[in-house]
């Protein structure tokens, strides 16, 4: 993987988790399994929310106007021929 997406982190009732709505509103999520674990979870301030579990081959699709940081990403090295 070439660069990534720095994320803040939000811990709620000692629980971390990543805050994705300070990067964007809306977010497209795909997973081989997506199950609904609660859908009137208590959430921060008492709000209530849909609760979701994925899993296996789970992917977020980066929104428009996200920044990449691939500062510390060292480049890849130019593949090597195959002698046949």
């Amino acid at each position: 993987m070439a660069d990534g997406v720095r994320v803040p982190i939000r811990v709620i009732d000692g629980v971390r988790w990543g805050h994705l709505s300070a990067l964007a509103e809306n977010h497209v999520v795909c997973g081989e399994s997506v199950n609904l674990k609660n859908e009137k979870f208590s959430f921060a301030g008492g709000h209530r929310i849909r609760f979701y579990s994925f899993k296996k081959n789970v992917h977020w699709k980066i929104p428009d106007g996200i920044p990449l940081d691939i500062s510390s990403v060292t480049p890849a090295s130019a593949p090597r021929r195959h002698q046949h």
